[in-house]
């Protein structure tokens, strides 16, 4: 008798771990250092143009001299996103910057229907001057960073996976 309810509660303990992944000492690693990560490929790729704290331009253009506030001087609005640099010395222009808009706005992202909507979306488009360039690992390390700056990655979640990408609703989670 003792070993069978030994083995039964084993096998609860088993099942609660597994129903539970925070209680396991297996489960996923903590956000934190995914948020570490995504933070480095923000700062390198991402504050010029959409701010350090994710506020958007303005804050963006704020961090640069008063004679480069005017940034169509350099980054002429009729200019395609994307330029070569054959384009960018004919024209001394380079990429049109668009309007950056602020992403430390989680009803904002939420346009995006889950974090797999703004994870393709920024795969696909950034960094504005030359989209595709980072791999995909940090693409999705700088998703769950944005998701921070907004405010929709709750403390101490796991790191955010490709697989939990479409289960994550943002307008849910900006609720």
């Amino acid at each position: 008798m003792t070993l069978a309810a030994t083995v039964l509660l084993v096998t609860i303990a088993m099942v609660v771990a597994v129903s539970n992944p925070g209680s396991s000492a297996e489960s996923a690693a903590p956000v934190e250092s995914q948020l570490e990560r995504g933070q480095a490929v923000y700062a390198f790729s991402c504050t010029t143009c959409h701010g350090a704290t994710g506020q958007g331009f303005d804050e963006a253009r704020a961090a640069f001299p008063a004679d480069h506030y005017d940034c169509t001087r350099c980054h002429g609005p009729l200019n395609p996103p994307v330029m070569s640099v054959e384009m960018i010395a004919q024209t001394q222009t380079v990429f049109s910057l668009g309007n950056a808009p602020a992403l430390a706005d989680g009803e904002a992202l939420s346009k995006y229907g889950s974090a797999a909507g703004l994870y393709a979306y920024v795969r696909a488009t950034m960094p504005r001057w030359d989209p595709g360039r980072l791999d995909d690992d940090a693409y999705l390390d700088v998703t769950a960073f944005v998701l921070h700056l907004a405010g929709l990655l709750p403390e101490g979640a796991p790191e955010l996976t490709h697989e939990g990408l479409v289960a994550f609703d943002l307008a849910a989670a900006a609720d």
